[in-house]
């Protein structure tokens, strides 16, 4: 699959600055070869733009969504060969990166509440229960217990 995207990385832009702090720098030509395009490693422009988009433009965000989309990759490729002296164990690698996306994911709360930008429903958890741990079903008489 191609990653397309501008080459060099101008890091003056969000896209470039995703690609600076993930390491992501490194491309080849595309086939057919593209005048200011090439071919990186991991994603291309338009998919880090659209963790940007998911992120509200928040790059420290969209870098949670970057490592949470690559646990999810691991996670489907993870395997524990043992041979002898020879072990290869890939099964932490998906935790390891879901564990890094969770600090950004943190960071990006941390930034949002320093800034006054949280919203006001991010203080409180809603959720479609009754009080207990039973969903709440449109339609259903649910019986009144008196306390008496």
């Amino acid at each position: 699959m191609t990653n397309r995207g501008v080459v060099p990385v101008d890091i003056t832009t969000d896209i470039g600055k995703m690609r600076t702090y993930t390491r992501d720098t490194t491309y080849v030509a595309l086939d057919p070869p593209e005048v200011g395009y090439g071919d990186y490693t991991n994603y291309s422009d338009d998919e880090l733009q659209m963790f940007l988009d998911r992120a509200d433009d928040s790059i420290t965000r969209a870098l949670g969504y970057y490592y949470l989309d690559l646990a999810a990759q691991a996670s489907l490729v993870a395997i524990s060969i043992s041979d002898f002296d020879l072990k290869i164990n890939q099964e932490n690698r998906a935790k390891q990166l879901r564990e890094t996306a969770d600090s950004y994911f943190a960071q990006a709360n941390a930034e949002d509440i320093a800034n006054g930008t949280t919203d006001f429903f991010d203080s409180f958890e809603f959720g479609g229960t009754n009080g207990d741990l039973y969903p709440v079903v449109e339609g259903v008489d649910y019986p009144v217990w008196d306390d008496e």
